[in-house]
């Protein structure tokens, strides 16, 4: 995949009809509060909060094929840090 797993996390949760708005709307909320404007968007920061602040949104990207293998790494990096 050429798109950031950053962005393609963001695509999976705003265009699932099944996500909560209110999960949706933490999200942006986090992610304007917290990350800087003139970067990408940081995955393992994304990933984070994810499992922080919404693990069930979390758990249900997991089984995602689109996103799945390239999660799990991400979440090996993170728990080796």
């Amino acid at each position: 995949m050429d798109e950031p797993l950053s962005q393609r996390i963001l695509d999976i949760i705003f265009q699932d009809p099944d996500v909560r708005r209110l999960y949706k709307e933490s999200l942006t909320d986090w992610i304007l509060d917290t990350q800087p404007r003139t970067a990408p968007l940081d995955a393992a920061a994304l990933v984070q909060y994810l499992t922080a602040h919404q693990p069930d949104l979390l758990n249900r990207l997991k089984i995602n094929v689109r996103i799945k293998e390239d999660l799990a790494r991400a979440l090996e990096s993170i728990e080796r840090n």
